[in-house]
């Protein structure tokens, strides 16, 4: 930072010659004291009331452009809290074509736009207050329709079979008959992890399955 000497010259006195003023305004009996608020009146901003809560609907209409324009699709949608003060709280996830994750940076520049287009669509202020709060599905999302196994390709999964039998497995690619998974191996602490070969397993084989937090994807997400 460069240093920047102090100035001088006739700001100085200025002081100085404000009291002497002041001075000869007393003398005289003028009184110019007065408080900021008696100089200046203060006008409050209009609280925000409404008139009524906001509905899901409105939500869901309000919010599709901002899902199209960002290739996502709304996993949840609820609205909770007393009407006069809701939380507006929306789950969006990358359409099935991609596998990379939601940083946090995207949702943020997301739940911005998502901001602006509810309150375009309250252009009355009729809502009441609420508050909104934007999510991913999180790191290790249950994997119930077809588009989240889609969008868990190349990615760890935990499966538990009908019979309770569970397993790991690397999801490489789902079909319209089911996954095609490669289990992973039983090894010992400190050996390369491995796994067996890819086998295509039917819907009805698999009970649950929810992504695993893995460090050692071995394909590059596809955005």
């Amino acid at each position: 930072m460069a240093y920047k000497p102090k100035r001088s010259g006739t700001k100085k006195s200025a002081p100085n010659a404000r009291a002497r003023r002041a001075a000869s305004r007393a003398a005289n009996g003028v009184n110019t004291s007065r408080t900021r608020a008696e100089r200046e009146p203060v006008v409050d901003a209009p609280v925000r009331v409404g008139t009524r809560a906001i509905r899901e609907e409105e939500v869901a209409e309000a919010i599709a452009p901002v899902l199209e324009e960002f290739s996502l699709v709304l996993e949840g949608l609820k609205i909770s809290g007393p009407a006069a003060n809701r939380t507006v709280k929306i789950t969006v996830d990358y359409t099935a074509e991609r596998t990379d994750s939601l940083s946090l940076d995207s949702l943020a520049e997301i739940s911005g736009a998502i901001s602006g287009a509810l309150d375009r669509a309250d252009a009355n202020d009729e809502f009441f207050p609420y508050e909104l709060e934007v999510s991913s599905p999180g790191a290790t999302r249950p994997l119930k329709e077809h588009r989240h196994w889609e969008r868990a390709r190349t990615r760890l999964v935990a499966v538990t079979a009908p019979d309770g039998t569970e397993y790991l497995a690397r999801l490489l690619e789902v079909q319209d008959e089911g996954p095609v998974l490669a289990r992973k191996k039983n090894t010992k602490k400190g050996q390369k992890e491995s796994y067996h070969e890819p086998a295509l397993v039917a819907w009805e084989n698999i009970g649950s399955a929810h992504v695993e937090i893995d460090f050692n994807s071995p394909v590059e997400p596809v955005e």
